[in-house]
C-alpha cells in the first residue's frame, strides 16, 4: 500500500471531523455542515455557475435567475448534509432511522418483493441516496453496494470500516466484482446502485434531462441475468432532518424479447422515472457531479 503525506493529512483530518461530527447533537452537526457549504458557494464560483448553467439547460433559460440560484444552493447544502450523516453512520441506530426517516418505502419494497430471490434497488443522486441504502438496511432489507476504491488507500479503508458499522455488504470493484454481484442477488440480497452517473465507454445511450445520457450497463443487465426486478426509488429531504423515501412499481425483465432491446427498454423505463422525479423536486438533485450525465463522452477518461 502506498501511502503519502497527503493521504495521512487527509485520512488525520477525516478522522477529526468524524470525530466531531459523532459527538455534537444531530442538527448542531448539520449546522457545521451548512457553514461549510457556504464557504463553498460563495467560494468556489466555478463551480456553482456550471451547476447554474446545468439547471438553466434542463429546466428552461426563462427560469428566474433567483430560482436557479436556490437550486444551486439547496443542492450544495443537501451534499455537506449527506457528508455529515454518512461520518455519523457509527451512531445511527435503527431507533434514529426510526425517528427521521419516512420507511414506508421499505414496506413498500417488502410487499412486492416476495424474497425468493434478489432484486435490485435503482436510486438516482437525489435527497441522501447513501442514508436511503443504509436506512433501508437497518430496517431489515439486506442491502449491498458496489464501491470504486479511493487514490487514498487510507481513506478507502475507513470509508469500507464506516460502511461495515452499519452491517451493508460492500463489493469493490475489483476482478471477480460482477460474480459476487449476481451470487449476492441469486442469495436473495438487495442492490443498491446509483444508475445515474455517465459511463467511462459508450454502452447504453438514453433520453434523460432533455439530452442524451450515456450510462454503463448494470441495473438491467443484472436484472435479466439473475432474474430479479428493479425497484426504481429515490430520496428526498425534508427540511433538515427529516427524509423521505419514494419507492416505484418494480421494472422486470422481458426475456422473450433479445438481450439488446430489453436492456435499453429497462435503462430507458428507469430513467424516464427518474428524469419526472428530477423536474418535480429540482433542488434535491446534485447538479454537481463532476462526471456529470449529459457530458460528452470522453473515452480517454
Amino acid at each position: 500500500m502506498n501511502v503519502r503525506w497527503k493521504h495521512r493529512v487527509e485520512y488525520a483530518a477525516l478522522r477529526a471531523l468524524a470525530a466531531v461530527l459523532c459527538v455534537l447533537p444531530y442538527r448542531a452537526a448539520l449546522g457545521l455542515g451548512a457553514g461549510f457549504a457556504w464557504l463553498a458557494f460563495y467560494g468556489l464560483r466555478f463551480r456553482v455557475r456550471e451547476a447554474e448553467r446545468r439547471i438553466r439547460s434542463v429546466l428552461g433559460e426563462d427560469l428566474e435567475p433567483r430560482a436557479v440560484r436556490r437550486i444551486a444552493w439547496i443542492s450544495l447544502r443537501n451534499l455537506f448534509f449527506n457528508i455529515v450523516e454518512i461520518l455519523r453512520f457509527p451512531v445511527m441506530t435503527k431507533e434514529w432511522v426510526s425517528t427521521h426517516v419516512d420507511t414506508s418505502g421499505v414496506d413498500f419494497i417488502r410487499a412486492r418483493w416476495k424474497g425468493d430471490g434478489g432484486a435490485i434497488l435503482a436510486v438516482p443522486h437525489m435527497g441522501n441516496w447513501d442514508l436511503a441504502g443504509v436506512g433501508a438496511h437497518l430496517m431489515g432489507l439486506p442491502i449491498f453496494f458496489m464501491a470504486r476504491r479511493q487514490k487514498n488507500p487510507l481513506t478507502d479503508a475507513y470509508l469500507n470500516r464506516m460502511r461495515g458499522v452499519t452491517g451493508v455488504k460492500t463489493v469493490l470493484t475489483d476482478s471477480g466484482a460482477l460474480r459476487r454481484v449476481v451470487r449476492h442477488l441469486k442469495e436473495g440480497r438487495v442492490f443498491a446502485m446509483l444508475p445515474d452517473v455517465r459511463a467511462r465507454e459508450s454502452s447504453i445511450r438514453v433520453r434523460f434531462l432533455g439530452g442524451d445520457a450515456d450510462l454503463a450497463k448494470g441495473m438491467d443487465a443484472f436484472a435479466r441475468h439473475a432474474g430479479v426486478p428493479i425497484f426504481p426509488a429515490y430520496a428526498l429531504r425534508e427540511g433538515w432532518t427529516r427524509h423521505r423515501w419514494v419507492v416505484l412499481e418494480p421494472v422486470y425483465s422481458e426475456p422473450a424479447l433479445d438481450r439488446e432491446t430489453d436492456q435499453q427498454r429497462i435503462m430507458q423505463e428507469v430513467m424516464s422515472l427518474f428524469d419526472e422525479a428530477v423536474r418535480r423536486h429540482p433542488e434535491q438533485y446534485f447538479w454537481y457531479n463532476k462526471r456529470w450525465i449529459l457530458d460528452p463522452l470522453q473515452r480517454t477518461e
